[in-house]
């Protein structure tokens, strides 16, 4: 027997319940499991439980709660309960009524998110409710809006999660990802193969013929193709929401190579005959980069080995910059104005302007300007390239419609003109001189997204961290509200490392990617058709982990 005293409170242990015992208040025996408490003195012959007058409850045990093995014991707000043995495989944890259920998890293999698409690099990734990810395993996850089989995975389903591309058994794996705003999505594969899928109206899936693609295309498998037998090195991405796309390509030999909508002379084969199969393009060869402006009214450009930039196709705003606004079937050489005498490096395609990068570092810029996006000190439209700037290392020129240049200079700063609207450029008015964005000098790259004036942008920065600025009506910047930034702001990400960046969406329906360094991927903003992939659509104002 043994007592327990609190105060003037006593308690005294008298074991196990004795039918042949008499009781006093508050003994304290044990009975089936549980412990009860005498009530009153002299009693005897009335065994305890929970409706008694002689006895209460004192400390429910589990011996009548559960007598099998693995069952859980939980208290389920009114009294102790036993949960069921799960299933095989199965994992616990806290259901919608706030206690523990059985359930089976999410299945995940491993595999991490190795790369961002391609066009996530100088141009606007204007994928209309849709993105995906080049995988570890050299697969590609993709989710969102599925018209026209832009996922590539044999349907026309949206995918509320990662789904993986439907390419065929032996496929060697993934290099470059890139998607057109609404219809298309293209993949050069490690042996340096080209595969398409999705629309294919205009011919540009080089497929021979104008039948969509439900899953991926080989390409260079055609052999009616000219890039048969040839490495596939570059695809040049259009910017902006109008379609009637064509595609063109780069190969490691130097040659480029098109198919598709050619309305305006844009395949560069010295015509406007639309073509469903892949051919090279006469004059060009040593070529080293490529580059593309708007979709359907599209004009192309091309860097040769000797520094010679080279444009044709639609010239209806001076973007191919040789003075005029005519458009031109071939690819021509361009050197007037201030490319006179200049080496080119590389050349950037906008919406219906361009840049080229000299190899002194200096920035050239034509075509339309009627936001400032040339950077040229003014407003005024420019058909020959002039010079905006010097000690230039990048250039993100791929905005559409209210257009904006984001610069990156050898001193890692970030410099931006063009529409204001929003703050998109860091001035909040329309602005035809570059100012520095206040990001600090450790600048790894640049992106900025919205279309019809939703103007946004973000900087990944060399510690790992990302600042953003601009318009947030959806939650695009990751910032926790909805509330528009004029001033650049952290994104704040706890513990990991940022590796790579991009925006998605146009209009106002557009947010961040964030690819950390452990190979998870996080997303921001609007999420209708699951372009923010989670089962609610609903719009995420900070970033948001995609289940892979």
């Amino acid at each position: 027997m043994g007592t327990v005293s609190l105060g003037k409170i006593a308690f005294t242990w008298r074991g196990a319940y004795d039918a042949s015992a008499t009781y006093a208040r508050q003994d304290v025996v044990g009975h089936n499991g549980d412990s009860f408490v005498c009530l009153a003195d002299a009693t005897s012959g009335v065994a305890p439980h929970l409706n008694s007058p002689a006895w209460d409850l004192f400390a429910q045990g589990t011996q009548g709660v559960s007598s099998l093995p693995g069952e859980v014991i939980y208290f389920d707000g009114n009294q102790l309960v036993a949960l069921p043995v799960g299933q095989a495989g199965q994992v616990l944890t806290i259901g919608a009524q706030g206690v523990p259920v059985w359930a089976t998890p999410d299945v995940r293999s491993g595999t991490k998110a190795l790369k961002l698409p391609e066009n996530a690099s100088n141009t606007q990734p204007n994928s209309y409710r849709q993105f995906g990810l080049i995988m570890t395993d050299g697969s590609i996850r993709a989710w969102g809006r599925n018209v026209n089989f832009k996922l590539g995975d044999g349907t026309t389903f949206a995918r509320s999660y990662p789904a993986r591309t439907a390419f065929p058994p032996g496929f060697p794996g993934a290099d470059k990802l890139y998607y057109s705003h609404d219809t298309n999505g293209y993949c050069i594969d490690k042996n340096g193969q080209l595969w398409g899928w999705g629309f294919n109206g205009y011919g540009q899936l080089g497929t021979g013929n104008t039948t969509n693609q439900p899953v991926p295309y080989n390409m260079s498998a055609n052999a009616s193709n000219s890039i048969a037998g040839k490495t596939v090195v570059q695809v040049a991405k259009n910017c902006g929401v109008e379609g009637f796309n064509s595609t063109l390509v780069l190969c490691s030999d130097g040659t480029v190579h098109a198919c598709g909508y050619n309305a305006h002379g844009q395949l560069g084969l010295g015509d406007t005959t639309q073509r469903n199969n892949f051919v090279q393009l006469p004059v060009l060869s040593g070529i080293t980069q490529i580059a593309a402006g708007r979709e359907r009214y599209t004009a192309y450009y091309a860097v040769k080995s000797d520094g010679t930039l080279y444009s044709w196709g639609y010239n209806g705003n001076g973007q191919l910059g040789d003075g005029t606004a005519n458009q031109a079937n071939v690819a021509m050489p361009r050197a007037g104005g201030s490319l006179a005498g200049k080496t080119l490096v590389k050349v950037f395609g906008g919406y219906v302007h361009a840049f080229a990068l000299d190899s002194t570092g200096a920035l050239h810029a034509w075509g339309t300007n009627d936001y400032g996006q040339l950077g040229n000190g003014n407003l005024a439209n420019q058909f020959t390239p002039v010079q905006v700037a010097t000690n230039v290392v990048d250039v993100y020129a791929g905005s559409y419609d209210y257009p904006l240049t984001y610069l990156k200079k050898t001193d890692k700063t970030l410099w931006a003109c063009g529409a204001g609207a929003y703050w998109g450029n860091a001035n909040g008015s329309n602005s035809g001189n570059f100012v520095q964005v206040p990001v600090g000098n450790t600048v790894v790259k640049a992106v900025h997204g919205g279309t019809g004036s939703y103007n946004y942008g973000a900087a990944l920065l060399e510690n790992g961290t990302v600042c953003a600025w601009g318009y947030n009506g959806n939650g695009a910047l990751g910032l926790g509200d909805s509330t528009n930034r004029s001033s650049v702001e952290l994104v704040r990400i706890a513990q990991r490392r940022v590796v790579d960046i991009s925006s998605y969406g146009s209009s106002s329906e557009q947010g961040l990617v964030f690819l950390l360094d452990d190979g998870q991927v996080l997303a921001s903003g609007y999420a209708g058709e699951a372009q923010l992939p989670e089962d609610d659509s609903e719009t995420s104002y900070v970033p948001y982990p995609i289940i892979l």
